[in-house]
């Protein structure tokens, strides 16, 4: 559960952290392509599709990371360097737990990571904790595995002592291959040592004494266990009991609420020892890339004269756009006697009459052309307003109010216009 809300969480925050900018980037193009799509929509479209891609990505590169360190620790284990083909399982066994592999796809990689474990811990290394539980997996998992199941119970059997666990694998182990010749003598010597008196045991002791080799070696001692009485008690002992005082309800809750946040806690911590691990690797990933690179570069004169060469280009690059944007904003946009008129023509001539106002640019054609016809030097100005798009048009230009004021009125006289106002340009 803990490694799933790690793959969740990581998921989550490299797909905000690359699909954020992207929907902000892509969003104008798109509702160019697509106009009646929200933002909203599409917004959703993106963080699902890039959460998607980035759980098989993750998946992708952990599935490869351990495959490729199982690669090498088998080659060190065939070298007989066996330290080194230890640090690299333990390196797949370290990915296998961090936040890359998604919890939906880790069966085939989970039997082929604890089956090559096994192996390496009934061979090898048989101390390591870690490769013991994984023998307990994979056998659990794979209890048909003769070779392995083989492998484990002779290492049992030279150790002698058995956990809860072991009894559970060996019960199942016992009700598979009780009549399997190979594993038959280990079964029951771990049986008879442990004084095992339920079904799968009378089912293999009833095996064991069919076969007169096994008979010969087991069945004295079989036939004792079977045969032995139980024993009783002379006269029962009557024990006083102890009344332990209740303890109030506030305790127990207050038990409760620690060991929920001993958990909280707890999840906190390995997913914060998780996170730690996926920065050292991806550092040493691309650290151990960098070294490759300038090993190359330095061995290789091809990729020597490569380098220099893209560099040099990307300064010749470089330089030429800073060249252009220079003289580009050096350059003058017209010349002096033309701004000159232009301030003039603004300064002395700042005033003109609005005489109408369309929301369609046919109507004030129209209505343009009629004053051209009447020898009235009249424009149209397009402006915004309110959330439409106005055509206004506008008489002439005056050099200060009055004038056009009066201009105005001549016009209004004439039956020209019907009204106007002065507009400050």
């Amino acid at each position: 559960m803990i490694r799933g809300l790690r793959n969740i969480f990581v998921r989550l925050w490299v797909t905000t952290l690359v699909t954020v900018p992207l929907c902000f980037y892509v969003m104008p193009w798109v509702r160019q392509i697509f106009s009646g799509m929200g933002p909203v929509l599409f917004a959703l479209g993106v963080v699902i599709t890039g959460y998607v891609f980035v759980g098989f990505l993750m998946n992708f590169l952990g599935g490869k990371l351990i495959e490729r360190l199982i690669r090498e620790a088998q080659m060190w284990e065939r070298a007989a360097i066996f330290n080194r083909a230890k640090t690299k399982y333990l390196q797949a066994v370290r990915i296998y737990d961090s936040f890359l592999l998604s919890p939906l796809s880790v069966g085939k990689i989970k039997t082929r990571l604890t089956g090559v474990l096994a192996r390496f811990s009934l061979t090898v290394d048989r101390e390591n904790e870690i490769f013991r539980r994984a023998v307990l997996v994979y056998l659990t998992a794979n209890p048909w595995d003769e070779t392995l199941a083989g492998l484990w119970l002779r290492q049992l059997c030279k150790n002698g002592a058995v956990d809860d666990k072991e009894q559970d694998l060996l019960t199942c182990l016992a009700n598979i291959h009780y009549t399997n010749p190979k594993l038959m003598p280990f079964l029951t010597r771990l049986f008879l040592n442990l004084g095992r008196l339920d079904f799968s045991a009378k089912q293999l002791y009833a095996r064991v004494l069919e076969v007169p080799s096994l008979k010969q070696r087991y069945g004295k001692d079989i036939r004792t266990l079977l045969e032995e009485p139980v024993q009783q008690p002379e006269q029962d002992i009557i024990y006083p009991v102890q009344h332990v005082p209740r303890q109030p309800l506030p305790l127990a809750h207050q038990k409760k609420i620690s060991a929920i946040w001993m958990g909280f806690f707890t999840w906190l911590r390995h997913l914060i020892q998780s996170v730690r691990a996926g920065v050292v690797f991806c550092f040493g990933f691309v650290t151990w890339h960098a070294r490759r690179l300038m090993t190359r570069i330095q061995v290789k004169d091809r990729w020597r004269f490569y380098l220099k060469a893209g560099v040099l280009g990307i300064i010749s690059l470089w330089s030429l756009v800073f060249m252009y944007n220079t003289v580009s904003h050096l350059r003058t946009p017209g010349t002096v006697d033309e701004i000159e008129v232009i301030i003039e023509k603004k300064i002395s001539k700042p005033f003109t009459i609005q005489v109408a106002a369309y929301l369609k640019e046919s109507h004030a054609d129209k209505y343009l052309e009629i004053l051209r016809q009447n020898s009235i030097d009249a424009r149209i100005k397009k402006t915004g307003g309110g959330g439409k798009t106005w055509y206004l048009i506008q008489v002439s230009e005056f050099a200060d109010k009055n004038e056009a004021t009066a201009y105005g009125n001549h016009l209004k006289q004439q039956d020209i216009i019907e009204d106007f106002f002065v507009s400050n340009k």
